[in-house]
């Protein structure tokens, strides 16, 4: 039987293998890739296949593989086109947050936030869905444990927080279907498959200016997009420190979640002063899904590619 052509596709990296680019086995599947065999290396993100092509750059088959590389962006399927989702001015905001690892994906962030509101009276419950992973786990965390105490007390006593663990996927999307935002305000992430669902639900989202985000996320527009700084390549600045167990990272981790947080309180507060205003805002969200992240048109593509390429 002769061996099968294939088709694959990746969120950031592939081989996804780090640390091993100088092993036998990397060469190897960098070899499957840029073989025959091979008939297209699909990216889910331009950000993924800017990576992508950052990683082989300068390898032997550096042109055969960017040769290969489409995008296409994940999918879901749509909740109803009408919006359940009712808004009146002066409502308390509710926000939820969803995110194992929990300071990488913006967790702390939106602990700040409700405490900030809290000191300030501003009506806002936070639902937060997270196993709370911290530290060492993470490749951008301090890895200092007791940097995080002071937000895991906030956790415990802040009367307009609620932590409901970790949950099944409709459960997490129900949460979701009945925030004004999901929160994502995070210093590393690839995609956000979070944003996607959100979209689906009609809910806005308030992240950063990272990773593949700012393909799909338009400030003001369909969601909130709050500041980052980055490099050339979409990442966060500070990624790949060697120095997280030392005290001068953990206050810079600090002040970016202050600043996060301060930025992205006021920013949903303004955005939600009108009733018409905000469904604007999550009108343009559910479009968005539609254009990029329906199941339907999807499926559609990939019964048409496979033959085509196989």
């Amino acid at each position: 039987m002769e061996p099968l052509p294939f088709l694959i596709g990746f969120e950031s990296h592939l081989p996804r293998a780090f640390g091993m680019e100088k092993t036998p086995l990397f060469r190897w599947m960098r070899s499957m890739l840029a073989g025959e065999r091979c008939r297209a290396i699909v990216a889910i993100s331009e950000f993924a296949r800017s990576q992508f092509l950052r990683q082989h750059e300068g390898g032997p088959e550096a042109a055969t593989l960017a040769a290969k590389v489409r995008v296409r962006y994940p999918n879901t399927e749509l909740a109803e086109a009408t919006d359940p989702f009712i808004h009146e001015t002066g409502m308390p905001l509710r926000l939820v947050f969803v995110g194992n690892h929990f300071a990488r994906k913006g967790g702390l962030v939106a602990l700040r936030m409700a405490d900030l509101a809290h000191q300030r009276a501003i009506p806002l419950h936070l639902t937060i869905i997270s196993s709370l992973e911290v530290g060492a786990s993470s490749w951008v965390d301090p890895l200092d444990r007791g940097f995080f105490a002071p937000y895991f007390d906030l956790l415990s006593s802040l009367p307009n927080v609620n932590h409901l663990g970790t949950l099944e996927n409709r459960a997490v999307l129900d949460q979701i279907a009945q925030a004004h935002f999901l929160l994502l305000p995070t210093l590393s992430d690839t995609f956000g498959f979070s944003v996607l669902e959100a979209f689906a639900h009609h809910t806005p989202v308030v992240a950063t200016a990272q990773g593949a985000l700012t393909e799909f996320i338009r400030d003001g527009e369909n969601s909130l997009l709050l500041p980052l700084e980055t490099d050339a390549w979409g990442e966060w600045v500070h990624l790949g420190r060697r120095d997280r167990d030392q005290p001068a990272y953990g206050a810079l981790f600090k002040a970016e979640t202050d600043r996060l947080a301060e930025e992205g309180l006021a920013r949903m507060v303004a955005a939600t002063q009108t009733a018409e205003g905000y469904r604007q805002m999550r009108r343009k969200a559910y479009e968005t899904a539609e254009q990029l992240f329906a199941a339907g048109p999807a499926n559609q593509y990939w019964d048409d590619l496979y033959p085509t390429l196989l």
